[in-house]
């Protein structure tokens, strides 16, 4: 079975896009359970948590405001992260480099 060229030119598209995707969603993630254990605890899945969003939430602990409460810290960044998705999203799509719903006219 061949690979489909059409998914394979937009790999790179796919492959940040989808990692984005993926950081942005654990850091829901993070902020939900965060409502239910402490920011340090030790369940596995609040370890893998912040395994994956702390490079994220160090990056951008200087954007965030010091009145922010900590548990609301990775709604603020994940808010971040999603802009930065969208704005990588249409820069790619203008320059041609991600995959277009129709035909471009």
């Amino acid at each position: 079975m061949q690979a489909d060229p059409f998914q394979l030119q937009f790999l790179p598209f796919h492959a940040i896009n989808y990692a984005l995707a993926a950081v942005f969603y654990t850091l829901i993630g993070r902020s939900i359970l965060g409502i239910f254990v402490r920011q340090d605890s030790q369940f596995f899945v609040m370890r893998f948590f912040r395994l994956i969003t702390e490079p994220f939430m160090k990056a951008f602990r200087l954007m965030t405001p010091g009145f922010m409460h900590p548990a609301l810290a990775p709604l603020y960044v994940g808010f971040w992260v999603f802009l930065i998705r969208l704005a990588f999203g249409l820069v790619m799509l203008n320059y041609g480099l991600a995959p277009r719903l129709s035909a471009a006219a």
